[in-house]
């Protein structure tokens, strides 16, 4: 098994990021980056809750809004806001739903809420799904790398693309 190298990497994230301008990324007053759109709605309006317990991507409603670390998150219905408020450390995308792959390699980008996995019972995105199956062939040493990396990023000052 491989990580994503810069190299492979490189090309699919420059796309990504003319594809993701519209994204940003939130800065929180405790140092988290959080990816979130121009209306501040986390993860592009998808319900975090459903990947947990849908198994697929669900998008949101802001009718189910919860406000959590500077960010809007959005839920399809009241159970899954009532989950997320109970805990949500257990439910949050690992780096800020930021791609993981991208995380790994020192990087900020937003990643693509329709590009996911559950490792470990975490919650990881990734740019697009291409990148999502090179970071799966071997997510061991890509979320080491990338929560090495982490810390670092969560001090620069938030971007905005």
């Amino acid at each position: 098994m491989r990580t994503i190298t810069p190299r492979r990497f490189g090309t699919l994230l420059v796309a990504s990021i003319l594809l993701l301008k519209a994204a940003a990324i939130a800065g929180t007053g405790d140092g988290k980056q959080i990816a979130v759109d121009s209306n501040h709605v986390a993860i592009r309006g998808y319900d975090t809750v459903a990947y947990f317990t849908d198994g697929k991507p669900v998008k949101g409603s802001s009718q189910f809004e919860y406000v959590f670390d500077d960010a809007r998150w959005w839920f399809s219905n009241a159970a899954h806001r009532g989950m997320f408020v109970a805990d949500p450390e257990h439910y949050m995308p690992q780096y800020g739903g930021n791609c993981a792959g991208a995380t790994a390699l020192g990087v900020v980008v937003a990643g693509d809420p329709t590009a996911w996995t559950i490792v470990d019972g975490k919650l990881y995105m990734a740019v697009n799904k291409k990148s999502l199956d090179q970071w799966k062939a071997n997510p061991a040493e890509n979320i080491k790398q990338a929560n090495a990396h982490w810390p670092a990023i969560q001090q620069q000052a938030p971007q905005h693309q």
